[in-house]
């Protein structure tokens, strides 16, 4: 009976694959805020009841919160959000009356990791003053723990109904395996062999 040392190539191979599976995995991208309303930079002429924030991936149903703060930087609202699906849904106790504001917001992603990030908007013409600020129990956008990862904001609205693109992670890293691995067993498989 004759044992047959296993071939360098095809350690390498395997070592190889194994290699881009684990520097593969973490290249997975957080979610992204697609749009709010109130939108970014928006000036509003209704006094706005509730803020929304649409992410590119269904969120955790889990401690979402919004802190929203005047000019002054006077907390006027600290509501948690009700999640369906990609969006996040934060009802203002309080209407908003006319004036800057600040939305502070923290969700946990489709991926488990907290994602925070914050945008403005303003209220004019309504003639409201702007609400008093009041003590909550609500949640804060505090991490809890886990990872905390800044999101950029969008500076426009994408479209409604309209593709908003994008490659996701895991497409591209089977992709990327499955080149590797043609390209290294046509290497085995013309690697010269010794008689």
């Amino acid at each position: 009976m004759s044992f047959r040392r296993p071939r360098v190539p095809a350690v390498l191979a395997g070592l190889l694959v194994g290699l881009l599976t684990l520097v593969a995995a973490p290249a997975q991208a957080h979610d992204v805020l697609l749009s709010t309303s109130p939108a970014a930079d928006q000036t509003l002429g209704e006094r706005p009841t509730e803020i929304v924030l649409t992410f590119n991936n269904d969120l955790l149903d889990s401690t979402q919160a919004v802190v929203v703060a005047d000019a002054a930087g006077q907390k006027v609202a600290e509501v948690a959000g009700v999640v369906a699906g990609p969006a996040a849904t934060f009802a203002l106790p309080t209407p908003l009356g006319d004036g800057s504001y600040r939305v502070t917001w923290s969700v946990v992603s489709s991926d488990g990791h907290r994602i925070d990030g914050e945008y403005g908007f303003s209220v004019a013409g309504t003639g409201a003053a702007t609400p008093t600020p009041e003590p909550t129990a609500a949640a804060t956008p505090s991490p809890a723990g886990g990872d905390v990862v800044t999101t950029p904001q969008p500076t426009t609205q994408p479209e409604q109904g309209k593709d908003q693109g994008g490659f996701p992670g895991w497409v591209a890293v089977v992709l990327a395996l499955g080149v590797a691995g043609g390209v290294i067993a046509i290497a085995i498989r013309n690697w010269p062999r010794k008689g």
